[in-house]
């Protein structure tokens, strides 16, 4: 199977893991509220702009923003709130940066678990499992290309790697030396298949 060539990074390692360990085993049960809570993080909406307190363990949601949207921002925030430390507005700008870039990988990897979409009969056709992933996850479909983009990149990378690797290996083995008789053998067949086709 294709899929066994994709490998996971460092960080969707680490909230697959997060999200096992939680019971958090297929789509059914991927629900921010329900995610919120097994994390002991507080979920609020409001009528303000959307953000989270990771010293708090909290997250603000606009109450007035729609469900796709929401989960996408909840995924962002819960990145600051499970793996963030120090106040945003207080700290460096590139330190920021780096928390704002990994929030937004972190969104890939926790809105579309590469576990649960493994055990989903993707459909072949692109213009099909796109839209399908996004209904199934319950995220934008621009999100859902994107992730499906990763995946698929991951498994190429992965099967040219084992390509590559099983061709090294190949070269490395010593070649087969074939003792006298045998030689004389497979000689004589090669002039008997030759003269077979004239």
């Amino acid at each position: 199977m294709l899929f066994s060539y994709y490998q996971e990074t460092s960080l969707e390692q680490w909230i697959n893991s997060k999200y096992q360990n939680c019971g958090l085993l297929d789509v059914e049960q991927h629900d921010i509220e329900r995610i919120a809570e097994v994390f002991d993080i507080e979920l609020v909406y409001a009528a303000c702009p959307s953000f989270s307190d990771n010293e708090e363990r909290v997250i603000f949601l606009n109450k007035h923003t729609d469900d796709v949207m929401a989960r996408v921002i909840f995924f962002h925030e819960l990145c600051h709130v499970l793996r963030h430390a120090g106040d945003q507005r207080s700290m460096p700008s590139l330190f920021k940066h780096a928390q704002e870039a990994e929030a937004d990988q972190f969104v890939l990897y926790a809105a579309v678990p590469f576990y649960m979409f493994v055990k989903l009969p993707i459909p072949d056709r692109r213009n099909e499992a796109i839209p399908y992933i996004a209904d199934t996850f319950r995220i934008p479909l621009d999100l859902a290309e994107q992730r499906l983009d990763q995946i698929q990149r991951r498994v190429l990378q992965g099967s040219l790697i084992a390509a590559a690797q099983e061709a090294e290996r190949r070269q490395s083995e010593p070649e087969v030396q074939w003792s006298l008789e045998t030689q004389r053998i497979l000689s004589q067949l090669e002039k008997q298949l030759s003269s077979d086709k004239e």
